[in-house]
């Protein structure tokens, strides 16, 4: 195989490995954080607790980010944008499109400094073709022909720890991707290009965005405009 071929797919294992890993990760470090949180005896008085819930309930996720600000982030328009359907608030973002497509797209937007354009173009094509095959992508929109490209959430349980966690865990695949993005809330961190971790005061923002055809220098402005609103 030629040197191209080669990086072409480590690159997409390396996206497909993060993918699944990522989830895994996030799983475990909800179970790690209420544990831990219990036995450092940081579970906050059930009024307060109560308090922070109410607060967190008023916060309309789709509000907080309108579609036309992710529309000009992504490049593309936003066919639908819904609220998270669990008990922290959130929104997810989809566009018209197919998700092995756009998530190849992603991983282009990610070495688009590092390839001309005919190298870009092999590596998408080979990308999409491993997702297609693999069915590796993000699940699949209820709405045919439509793909997430973006999603976020808001939870106020131990943030502080939890970004620790997050660090800890994800850090694991390589310090290498974990990179501070400074000024953005108390503290904030991008890991691998697919997700951005945001804290500010006792609220966590979690952004994914593995299959948006953007890189870190777009969605980073989004970052400001949730964190701006709470």
């Amino acid at each position: 195989m030629s040197p191209l071929i080669k990086i072409l797919i480590a690159i997409v294992i390396i996206f497909v490995a993060f993918g699944a890993f990522a989830s895994i990760a996030m799983i475990y470090i909800g179970h790690r954080v209420h544990e831990k949180a219990t036995e450092l005896g940081l579970n906050r008085p059930e009024g307060e607790q109560r308090a922070s819930d109410a607060e967190l309930r008023r916060i309309d996720g789709c509000k907080l980010l309108p579609k036309s600000a992710v529309s000009a982030a992504v490049h593309m328009d936003i066919v639908r944008a819904e609220n998270s359907g669990g008990s922290d608030p959130g929104c997810a973002y989809s566009v018209a499109g197919d998700s092995a497509d756009l998530t190849a797209k992603h991983l282009g937007a990610l070495h688009k400094g590092e390839m001309n354009q005919q190298q870009q173009n092999t590596m998408q094509d080979f990308a999409k073709s491993v997702f297609k095959s693999g069915n590796t992508t993000q699940t699949a929109s209820e709405h045919p022909g439509e793909a997430p490209v973006l999603s976020y959430s808001i939870d106020n349980n131990a943030a502080q720890l939890q970004m620790r966690l997050n660090r800890a865990t994800l850090g694991q695949m390589g310090p290498v991707g974990l990179v501070s993005i400074p000024g953005l809330g108390d503290e904030a961190f991008d890991a691998y290009g697919a997700m951005i971790f945001v804290r500010k005061g006792d609220k966590l923002v979690r952004i994914m965005y593995m299959s948006c055809p953007c890189g870190p220098e777009d969605v980073v402005p989004l970052a400001r405009t949730i964190v701006a609103g709470l």
